[in-house]
């Protein structure tokens, strides 16, 4: 259902509000690209920063403008049921297509708890993606535990991003999950396994070379998407020299698409980081 290169879109901002206008212009950047979908509002949305209206706004936007000519999926999770039930009844209102529903994180619920919290989201009637990050809520879920989630037909794929290629070799070969990597830098072995495609923060910064990368692995040229991965590999490490999406945005900004503006507690990158990048992309050749 949802396979390929897929962008975890930034949030522009503008004087703290939302820039509508770069947005917009991001979105068409990645649907002229041909990227294979549009995830807004996750982490590299700065989804914790984003109030509801902002959010609708920005689904409604992307619905829009892409619906039709790539998937468009809303990031909804939150680590409240009741919120992310309402904020996926409204992504299926606008009309997207799926929902990225990160584990809930800080009050680390029991597998009862989290079956629950999934069965009632699924209740909406959207395809979910899993987003499994233990580095960001905390929760490493278990494999038999995941084998508990797939009676909850709903949830389709597993955006894994453990940064752990034997677990998510394990997910693979037990469950019925499509999976798709969460983490730029195992695109291509995880692919290689078997995975779906990802959900990349590097979409954002070269959409047309990440789809070929990613259409390669697709394809089975697993040798030809090993190159390409290569040529942008110091720009995929120094994405993640600070808390994503600090670095990409700040790509963005030298790139003319939008403002370097995080809304706090995120702040821009700091001069060292800065030059690192700036010395990084001034070697690359970007399509």
């Amino acid at each position: 259902m949802f396979r390929g290169s897929m962008v975890a879109l930034v949030t522009p901002f503008k004087s703290k509000s939302l820039d509508e206008e770069n947005l917009k212009n991001l979105i068409s950047w990645q649907v002229e690209n041909k990227t294979d979908a549009i995830v807004l509002c996750g982490t590299t949305g700065e989804a914790p920063t984003l109030i509801d209206d902002e959010k609708i706004a920005i689904f409604e936007i992307a619905t829009r403008m892409a619906k039709g000519k790539t998937k468009v999926i809303a990031g909804t999770g939150t680590y409240c049921t009741d919120k992310t039930v309402e904020l996926t009844k409204k992504a299926k209102e606008i009309g997207l297509d799926g929902v990225l529903v990160v584990v809930p994180y800080y009050n680390k619920p029991p597998i009862e708890g989290l079956i629950r919290h999934f069965e009632e989201i699924a209740k909406v009637g959207l395809p979910i993606i899993l987003y499994h990050h233990p580095g960001r809520t905390g929760m490493k879920i278990s494999i038999e535990n995941f084998k508990k989630l797939q009676a909850i037909e709903e949830i389709v794929a597993i955006k894994e991003a453990s940064c752990d290629l034997n677990f998510a070799k394990q997910l693979l070969e037990n469950t019925r999950f499509d999976i798709i990597s969460g983490d730029d830098a195992l695109t291509v072995p995880m692919m290689k396994m078997g995975a779906k495609g990802v959900i990349s923060v590097l979409a954002n910064v070269i959409p047309k070379k990440w789809k070929e990368m990613s259409d390669y692995c697709l394809n089975h040229e697993y040798d030809k998407a090993q190159e390409v991965y290569d040529y942008y590999n110091e720009l995929v490490n120094s994405m993640f020299l600070e808390t994503n999406p600090i670095c990409v945005k700040y790509v963005l900004s030298l790139m003319g698409k939008c403002r370097s503006e995080m809304r706090l507690p995120l702040v821009e990158p700091s001069s060292e980081t800065a030059k690192i990048i700036r010395n990084t992309i001034s070697n690359l050749i970007f399509e």
